[in-house]
Formats: C-alpha cells, structure tokens, sequence
C-alpha cells in the first residue's frame, strides 16, 4: 500500500515564516494543517529534496535509500510525495541484505551522522555504503561540521567517492547549522592511483595549511646550551600545540603513533606520547623502530608496542631509511655498528593511508637530511598528520668555549630552513629536541 502523508492543505502565514526560516520553498501541494514538529520536519526535508532534484542528484527513476536520521521518520514520506516512489528506509548499520550496486541514491540525514562517532569502526560503514551504492550514485550527507580538518576526513571515509559539492545549510534546530555534503561514486578505473589518493596529486590540502599558522613558532636562534642541556629542556613539548587540540579526530579509521629512532621505551613513548600527547580516548597503535638492537629486549616485554625486528611474525625492519645494502651507523663513540637498512617512505605508503591518523616522531641521528627529501619525493609526507622532528646539527660543546661536535656536518640554519620548507609545504612539523 503506498505509503502517504496526512497532512491535509491549508496555507497558514505561521507555518510559511517556519519555512521562511529554512530557506524552504513552499511545495504545490499546499501546507499542512498540523503545525507539529513532524509537519516541520516533513517540509523540511521536502525542501532539501526538491533542491537535490534541481541540481540533477536525484529523480523520480532513482532508487533510494534512506538511512535513518530523525525519530519521526520524514525523510521517506518528503521523498515519495517528491516523486520518488522506490524509497528503502533503515536504520543504524543493517545493510546486509541489499546486495551490491543497489541504489541510486542515499540520504545520511543528521542523527545518522553522529553514529558514525558511536561505532568503533566508522570505516566499516562507508565501505558498506561505497559497496550498495551504484557507480554514477550520489551519497548525500547532512553532518555538523566543527572544523574542516574533521570534515575533510569524513569524506576520505568514502574511498569510493568523489566529493561533488557541499554547502552549509540551517538545521531543523534554529541554532544549529548543517553541511550538506554531495558525494558521487566513481567507477573503478577512474579512481585516482595510490599516491594521488594519499597525497592529492602529492600536494597538501590546504586546511592543513591553514592549520600551520596557529601551530607554536619555530625558534629562529640556534639554542646556546650544549647537547645534554639542550636534551633535558622540556619547555619546548609544554610549548608545543597540538593538532588533536584544534581538531577533531572522530573520523579516522585508525590512530597510529611511530617512534622512528626509539631507544628506550620511556625516552620517549613512555614519558612523552603515553602521559602527555592528547589523544582524544583514542586508542593509538604504537611502533616502536630502532636500529639498535640492545634496546630491543625491552620491547619484547610491552604488549602495547610493536617494536620492527623483535616482535611477530611480520615481515622485520630493522634498520633506517633505505632499501639495499647494510648501513653502517656511528655512535656516540665513534664505534662502527652495520645494520639492515629499509626504505621508511615504502613501508609508510603500504602500511597507511590518508584514512589513518598518523603521528611520527623522528630522530635518526642525522639521517633526516637525507630521509625528508625521500618522504616528500615518494608523497609519504602527506600521509603523516603530526611530525616531531629532531634535526641534528654540530652544537656547541660545554668544555671546549668556541668549539662545536663535528659529527653531522649540518648547520643551525640548516635545520631551520628544513623546517620553515616542511611547514611552507604544510606539514605540521614540530622541532623537537
């Protein structure tokens, strides 16, 4: 039996200034006697739809899906009296019984949105609604945004997809407002390759650059203390502003922190990451790379850490930046040790994508000189969401007034260029000491 409305005609100024008030044009049909909200909230939606319609998303011969997004269910009545007669309503997650490349259109409406936040994995659904949705199908979503780093994540969600349009509507609630997001799924061979995915055609999006401005300055004078002095610093991490303090983190598929350059558990997971990085509830997959293998016992030993050599049956890394011959790498005393060397911006590319939230901390003992340019070249650095990156140059020497370490053979201003270019090119690069 179709399914109808009953709100019988009468024209009523009070329910044309409720209509006003969403910017939502009157149908043909007349307006409702009833003022309740689910009369509101049926024009409403009619309104979004007929403007859908307008602009080519949607027409009569699409078949629709209608993930729940309101307790008075008025999506599918707005629809069908729009025309639209082959209209499916659900809610939460049941998409199990719809087979592949079954709708032509689907409506996310606001409530459905936010239980992206409620499920542990918000991945899971977009690939459920990238496999239902027909290539050519259009995805609209009404979602609140709070910043554009938490937006654009979002729409990375839906790997199937292209972004089409979206504009910022009002909501049902007077003080709320809404985008209204326009997905288009794409055929298969027309998905951009790999790294342009990751990186945008290897470019950084700019409201990642728009966040480099509010991130702490860097410091343009090379530090006087010496090594160990400069070392035991903390100001710089309390100075330190965090992405996750200026962003929400709700849409990522996975959360993931990388110690390149570990050393102990504590010199830095332990006291740093773990105690003072903010990390929103999430729970963070910790790995743990270390050339030196005297440190790696102590990771056998941490069930929250996968530590590259020691741990599982994964394939094991334990070595620095590139594939090829055994490195050999100088310690403090100048003793030789040869390692296995792997290339980091490989396993960074076919280990994450732009759905992960990626932080790296860095500190290689000079190698960055030669590992930053590889990450940029290979477009690994746009897969990276936070870099605290240590540069290493020849420093001032306690004893000795006057005399610098001769070890890395790189400057204070070299190191405050690499930084200025990352942060220009918009990584959220942090100097780290």
């Amino acid at each position: 039996m179709k399914e109808s409305t009953s709100f019988p005609r009468l024209k009523n100024d009070d329910v044309l200034n409720i209509l006003d008030k969403y910017g939502i044009s009157p149908p043909t049909k007349g307006l409702p006697r009833d003022r309740s909200e689910a009369a509101v909230h049926y024009y409403y939606y009619y309104g979004v739809f007929q403007h859908l319609a307008q602009e080519g998303y949607l027409s009569t011969t699409s078949k629709s899906l209608c993930i729940r997004g309101t307790k008075l269910d008025q999506e599918v009545n707005a629809l069908k009296n729009a025309g639209i007669s082959d209209v499916i309503m659900i809610s939460g997650q049941s998409f199990d019984r719809f087979g592949n490349n079954t709708f032509d259109f689907a409506f996310f409406g606001p409530r459905t949105s936010q239980d992206f936040v409620l499920v542990d994995q918000p991945f899971e659904i977009a690939s459920e609604v990238c496999r239902i949705l027909r290539h050519g199908g259009y995805l609209v979503v009404h979602i609140a945004v709070k910043d554009e780093y938490s937006f654009n994540s979002f729409v990375s969600l839906f790997t199937c997809c292209r972004l089409t349009t979206f504009r910022d509507i009002k909501g049902l609630n007077s003080t709320s407002s809404l985008r209204e997001v326009v997905l288009r799924k794409i055929l298969e061979d027309s998905i951009w390759d790999d790294i342009a995915q990751r990186c945008d055609n290897n470019t950084v999006p700019e409201y990642k650059r728009d966040l480099i401005g509010d991130l702490e300055p860097l410091e343009e004078k090379e530090p006087m203390e010496d090594w160990t002095e400069q070392g035991k610093n903390r100001e710089s991490i309390r100075s330190f502003r965090y992405l996750p303090t200026m962003v929400d983190l709700i849409y990522k598929r996975r959360y993931i922190y990388i110690d390149l350059g570990a050393r102990t558990y504590d010199s830095t997971i332990g006291n740093w990451f773990k105690k003072l990085y903010p990390k929103q509830n999430k729970n963070f997959e910790i790995f743990a790379i270390e050339a030196d293998k005297s440190f790696h016992e102590e990771y056998e030993r941490k069930k929250d850490t996968l530590v590259f050599g020691t741990r599982n049956k994964k394939r094991e890394y334990t070595g620095r930046i590139q594939s090829g011959q055994p490195q050999v790498l100088q310690d403090y005393k100048e003793e030789q040790n040869v390692v296995q060397a792997f290339d980091f911006a490989d396993w960074l590319i076919r280990s994450f994508s732009k759905q992960d939230f990626v932080v790296l901390k860095m500190d290689v003992e000079g190698t960055e000189m030669d590992l930053i340019p590889r990450l940029v070249k290979s477009g690994a650095i746009c897969l990276i969401d936070e870099l605290f990156l240590e540069c290493h140059y020849d420093r001032w020497v306690k004893c000795c007034s006057g005399k610098r370490t001769k070890r890395y053979n790189s400057t204070y201003d070299q190191c405050f260029n690499l930084f200025s270019k990352l942060r220009q090119a918009g990584s959220l690069v942090h100097q780290w000491w």
